[in-house]
This record gives C-alpha cells, sequence and structure tokens, in this order.
C-alpha cells in the first residue's frame, strides 16, 4: 500500500498539490515527495519548508523515480505534459489526479500510458476561493470526501489510491467515471454556472443594484468567486454532462414561467413545497443544514480535543451554539468545523473569542473571515 512507495511525485503546487505534499509530510509519509511545477520560486518554498525532498528541478529525473504521480494540474494541461514527459515516466508508476472532471481525463491519459503503467482517476470534494501553494494546508483533505475512479478493473490499483486518501485523512468513495461527470453536472458545475449567471444579470440591469444584495444572494453567489480559468476548464472539459444539465435546468426554468404566465397559483406552491422537501432529504453531513442563524467556519486540524477546546471557549464566555458540524464536502467551504449561533451579537463575539485566542490559534485552529451565512435577511 501507501507504504510500499519510495517516492511519490506531485505535478503542480497549488492549492491542492501543494495541500498534498504538506498532508504526506505532516502524517509521516517515510518515502521521498518530490513536486514538480512551473514556478521554480514555489519549488524553492516547499523545500524551504520541508515539504518536498528534492534538491534539483530535472524533472526527467525525478519521474523516471516515482512509483505514484498524483496530477494536480488544470485539466487543459494534462494533453500538454505527457507529451513533453510520457517518455521520462516510470514503467511501473501508477497515475491518479485531482481533477474535477473524470471522463475527459481518464480518455486523456489512457492513450499516453505505456505498459505496466495505471491510471485510478481522483476527484477530492475540496476547494477555495484562493489559489496557491501559499494557501495550501496540511489537513485540507481531513474528513472531506474523495471520488476514485477507474474505466477498467484495477483492485490492486484501486486499493493503493484508496490507501492514499485515508492516508491524508480522506473518504474515498469509489464511482464510475461517467456517472461521476454527471453527478458534478448537476451538484457542483451547474450551481456554479446559476451563480455566475446571476451575477451577470444582476450586472446587466444596473450595476447600482449590487448594493442592495441580500445575504440569501451573497449565499447562492458566494462559489462565482472562484478563479475564472479554472472554471472555463472545468466546463469544457465536462461539455456533454453539462450541457445536458443545461437542457434540464431550461426546461425547468421554462415551466416555472409557464406558471407564472397562466397564474396557476396550485402548481407553484407544489413546486415550492416539493423542493422544500427534496431539500430536507439531504444528507447532513453533506451540505449547510444549519437552518436561518448566522455560522462561522472554523478551519482546523483533526486532533483529539480540538473540537472541545473551541466549544468550551464559547461556553465559558456565555455564547449558546444552535447547531454544530463537521463538514465532509468542503468544495468553496473554508473550514472543517461550522458552528451555527441563534444571533448576531453572538456570533460577532465568537468570532472575536476564536481570532484573539492564543490557545486555539497556536494549535493550528483559525477562524475563516470570508464567510458569513444569514439566510433570514
Amino acid at each position: 500500500m501507501i507504504e510500499d512507495f519510495k517516492q511519490i511525485t506531485i505535478v503542480g503546487l497549488g492549492l491542492i498539490g501543494g495541500s498534498f505534499a504538506k498532508a504526506l509530510k505532516k502524517n509521516n509519509f517515510k518515502g521521498k515527495v518530490c513536486g514538480i511545477d512551473s514556478d521554480l520560486e514555489v519549488i524553492k518554498a516547499a523545500i524551504n519548508l520541508g515539504v518536498i525532498n528534492q534538491k534539483f528541478d530535472e524533472f526527467s529525473d525525478i519521474l523516471s523515480k516515482t512509483d505514484l504521480m498524483i496530477l494536480a494540474l488544470p485539466i487543459g494541461l494534462y494533453d500538454e505534459f505527457f507529451m513533453k514527459y510520457a517518455k521520462d515516466i516510470n514503467a511501473n508508476c501508477i497515475i491518479t489526479d485531482v481533477g474535477s472532471v473524470k471522463s475527459k481525463v481518464h480518455k486523456i491519459i489512457d492513450k499516453h500510458l505505456n505498459e505496466g503503467q495505471v491510471f485510478i482517476g481522483g476527484h477530492p470534494m475540496i476547494g477555495s476561493e484562493k489559489s496557491g501553494f501559499s494557501v495550501a494546508k496540511a489537513h485540507l483533505f481531513e474528513n472531506a470526501y474523495y471520488f476514485v475512479t477507474a474505466k477498467d478493473k484495477e483492485p490492486q490499483a484501486i486499493s493503493v489510491i484508496e490507501s492514499l486518501v485515508e492516508f491524508i485523512g480522506a473518504k474515498a468513495i469509489i464511482i464510475e467515471p461517467d456517472l461521476h461527470d454527471f453527478v458534478v453536472a448537476r451538484t457542483s458545475h451547474l450551481p456554479h454556472i446559476n451563480a455566475v449567471l446571476m451575477l451577470n444579470l444582476l450586472g446587466d440591469s444596473d450595476a447600482s443594484m449590487i448594493n442592495y444584495v441580500g445575504g440569501g444572494f451573497r449565499d447562492t453567489t458566494r462559489i462565482a468567486s472562484s478563479e475564472p480559468e479554472l472554471w472555463r476548464d472545468i466546463l469544457f472539459n465536462n461539455q456533454e454532462d453539462m450541457v445536458m444539465a443545461i437542457d434540464d435546468y431550461v426546461a425547468q426554468l421554462n415551466g416555472l414561467k409557464t406558471i407564472l404566465e397562466t397564474n396557476n397559483h396550485d402548481k407553484l406552491l407544489n413546486l415550492l413545497q416539493n423542493a422544500k422537501q427534496l431539500r430536507k432529504k439531504i444528507p447532513k453531513h453533506l451540505t449547510d443544514t444549519m437552518g436561518m442563524n448566522p455560522v462561522l467556519y472554523i478551519d482546523m486540524q483533526d486532533q483529539i480535543g480540538m473540537i472541545a477546546n473551541a466549544t468550551s471557549l464559547l461556553a465559558k464566555n456565555n455564547i449558546n451554539i444552535s447547531d454544530i458540524e463537521i463538514v465532509h464536502a468542503r468544495e468553496n467551504i473554508p473550514g472543517v468545523l461550522k458552528i451555527g449561533f441563534y444571533s448576531r451579537e453572538d456570533w460577532v463575539q465568537a468570532k472575536k473569542l476564536i481570532d484573539t485566542s492564543f490557545y486555539i490559534n497556536q494549535n493550528y485552529l483559525a477562524i475563516s473571515n470570508g464567510i458569513e451565512m444569514e439566510k433570514g435577511e
């Protein structure tokens, strides 16, 4: 399993690739961790932090000694990378990636594989509006869901990637590539497009309207803050499933339009009630389930006593919490611990306490400053 590998190489040391390197070191991977990145300053920073072991930047030499390679590049660069370096990759290398699309990725990489090499797709359900090695975190994967895909049955290689996922603290979910893309088109990619279009619609109407948006609009459109180039890459590489999802969404919108035009109050009420009931069925460990109250996301390592330390700090200062949740689906979510409060006043006081707590911050617990959800606005 993972402990059998002598060298793991990460191609791309951005947020996810850099976090992978830091997670391997944090969890005491015994082999060598190497990094490849187009920015040599990033490689130097990773070497200085001790998260990669190499003392050189000869990428072909690194790849020839690699047992397990993790691609953390934009999907649009996969083909270019393999055309340049395929000949240098260890003949028995297991290759995986962290891209948000899987069917096309399997087709791209499979055509470059040599006999003895195996590709197993990967997609950690994590992310942030921030990017780059400087914001990479060793605990980014902790308790997060991590899709693992394989076209052909490669049980041994799948077990290796499962072992890797568990080693960094994530939870592996085995899924077919086509099903993965169908699911994420509707649960991740379409919501992103919806946020983008809502903002563009607002801007097209009257730019000054942006000054008057409420909490619901902010929450719904927050994910549009992610890197545009990254999302252009994702959407075009999941083009077929996205077009089908958009067609289905347009049909829903046209149906709603007809309901309004015909003053069909009963159908509109049924539509709203059905959505409410479906919302209740979303597993509570997958998403925001805390209702209408303000919440804080707290970025923390999975260490014994850390949740107790945070909640004890609040209790000692007479702050009541309305709910608490460990977040597993962490795409564009800035922390693993989510705490809800009964009032904005409690939220403000709690944020100040956690921001200034020496003990908590010294133990790698830090408050997210970017997200506040007040759905009652």
